[in-house]
């Protein structure tokens, strides 16, 4: 019952696309005293200061997977609903997607490129690098890593996207995979 209370008082997905709409503008990174730094992981810092809190409480009320699942579903969402207002090309291949604008701050090495295959791994994130410093890389995942399953099945659903792993669970690389679904 708690748990309930604390939706209707404090909407998770409200303030997400909040912090995205007000912070996500594209910009390019910067360099500053050795770490990477952009508008995006900015925005990111910010919304890690609420989303863990509140994430830590969800957990201890209604345990931590259903807090994983509902914060995690919101999130996306609200990553879907940015990069729906930037705009996109449904089934466009991977190679083509400039992240809507948004200037990621990671660097990646393209490992596969094809009409019906496309691979790259991500070796360095600062996304990882700044949730692994705070001792919150399961809540960074969330907050990060895992819009990418729910935005890719809305802007490609031709296409079948595979991650085994990420810097964020203290892989070497991401490894982001697409295979170009048969009709």
């Amino acid at each position: 019952m708690v748990a309930a209370g604390l939706e209707r008082k404090f909407d998770i997905k409200a303030y997400v696309a909040w912090t995205n709409r007000l912070l996500y503008a594209s910009g390019k990174p910067r360099w500053t005293g050795g770490e990477r730094m952009s508008k995006v992981l900015d925005a990111t810092k910010i919304q890690a200061r609420a989303v863990i809190p509140i994430v830590k409480a969800l957990e201890a009320e209604i345990g931590r997977e259903r807090a994983h699942e509902i914060v995690g579903r919101a999130i996306g969402q609200s990553y879907i609903g940015v990069r729906e207002q930037r705009g996109f090309e449904l089934d466009s291949h991977p190679r083509t997607d400039d992240d809507g604008g948004l200037e990621f701050p990671v660097e990646r090495q393209i490992v596969e490129d094809s009409e019906q295959r496309f691979g790259f791994n991500v070796t360095d994130c600062a996304f990882a690098d700044y949730f692994r410093r705070i001792g919150e890389p399961e809540i960074g995942a969330l907050m990060t890593c895992g819009v990418d399953f729910p935005a890719e099945a809305r802007m490609r659903p031709g296409w079948t996207f595979e991650r085994t792993q990420t810097r964020m669970q203290g892989a070497g690389y991401c490894d982001f995979r697409w295979r170009k679904k048969k009709c």
